[in-house]
């Protein structure tokens, strides 16, 4: 039986905003309104600690990815002074900070998200560290296992999003202002920090392909990261300028993408994709590489027919036909939009992803948080049994 209030500290070391904070704010919000004590606990400097802040939450500021001891008193104190019963660690670095911080409090469970699918450096951190390993998805939990996680030690817990409120012809109108272009400009869109695993050089390649396919289009990057110089060099080497815009950091992305014709995303690794769902939920066709997770958000679970264009090998002019294709109006198109966005409500839902902690959450501290929820099934066939009890 599910506690009526749990008493958590959420963790993060991240000073940027990306997926992981998106995941967590969700999170953290949608606990707080269901009545559960929240303590936040993030870098004073960082985009979330704004956030937080602005909703007048509970805050134990941290300050950088380095542990000081002054720091870990703070952390200890306001842990102690809550009466925190689980620490949500979501990155290695918060994982690191709330463990030297809690070192003897045997009482207190921890659980740490993974969301990338990058190789394990470390198992016995996850091991020694964690009471349960939340991966965002399948092809995640194979990679910690694959490092030599404990199996028995990892859950699978899709991110879940609220699926956004907006109108794609007023979108597309106020994109088509704010860039000075034709609303029926074909506008591909591509939301993510600026880094080299999202291949967005692959995507300015690209477009020096289409551009001998179309006479006109736009493509906008939304995001920040140390990669902008290069990919601003890349865009100037082919004479992008006027057809591919760097916007930097958007507050609300999702704006961009429910006004794209499509939705692009390179990406070379990925652990899930919560801009690609995004895409999906708002009828925005997704490109984009079947890597990682995002396999599982690009095929159906039921049939593993596409829910949109995968993107396979590294070849821009590749790219560039998928592109084409994604913008042309025809039965195609109208089916796979419908498929992905019914696929993407269902199983990608904010309130199913919160239900998943809340139980995860609740079996921790009942001692029972060591048996694996690793399959969709498994979650499905305990909520039937919880519903109809």
């Amino acid at each position: 039986m599910l506690p009526s209030k749990i008493k958590l500290a959420l963790m993060s070391s991240q000073l940027g905003w990306g997926g992981g904070e998106q995941f967590l704010w969700s999170l953290g919000n949608r606990l707080t309104g269901r009545g559960h004590s929240v303590l936040w606990v993030c870098d004073s400097a960082s985009a979330l600690h704004k956030r937080v802040e602005r909703h007048g939450y509970e805050i134990c500021p941290i300050a950088g990815r380095i542990p000081t001891l002054g720091g870990l008193l703070r952390l200890r104190r306001a842990c102690l002074h809550q009466g925190t019963q689980i620490l949500h660690a979501n990155d290695s670095h918060s994982l690191t900070w709330g463990t030297l911080a809690m070192l003897g409090k045997l009482g207190i469970k921890r659980v740490g998200v993974k969301h990338t699918a990058f190789p394990i450096r470390s198992a016995v951190r996850y091991n020694w560290m964690l009471d349960a390993v939340v991966c965002v998805s399948k092809a995640v939990r194979d990679v910690c296992i694959a490092g030599g996680v404990a199996a028995n030690k990892t859950h699978i817990i899709h991110g879940g999003l609220e699926p956004p409120q907006l109108e794609p012809a007023v979108q597309r109108a106020w994109a088509s202002e704010q860039l000075g272009i034709s609303p029926l400009t074909p506008l591909f869109c591509a939301v993510g920090s600026l880094i080299p695993c999202k291949g967005y050089e692959r995507l300015i390649e690209a477009a020096h392909h289409l551009r001998w396919h179309m006479s006109e289009f736009c493509v906008v990057i939304c995001g920040e990261g140390k990669s902008r110089h290069e990919l601003q060099q890349l865009i100037a080497k082919y004479g992008l300028e006027k057809r591919v815009r760097l916007l930097g950091f958007q507050e609300n992305p999702e704006k961009w993408i429910s006004a794209a014709d499509a939705f692009v995303h390179p990406s070379l690794s990925e652990g899930l994709s919560l801009v690609s769902i995004q895409a999906q939920m708002v009828g925005t066709p997704v490109i984009a590489s079947e890597v990682g997770g995002l396999r599982e958000v690009l095929r159906s679970p039921e049939t593993n027919r596409p829910l949109g264009w995968c993107l396979e090998g590294n070849d821009p002019a590749t790219l560039a036909d998928l592109m084409k294709n994604a913008v042309k109006k025809n039965a195609e198109r109208t089916t796979l939009i419908r498929d992905a966005r019914r696929s993407a409500l269902e199983r990608f839902d904010l309130e199913l992803m919160v239900d998943k902690f809340e139980d995860l959450y609740a079996r921790m501290l009942d001692g029972k948080g060591t048996k694996s929820l690793a399959s969709e099934s498994s979650w499905k066939n305990q909520t039937v049994l919880r519903e109809s009890g």
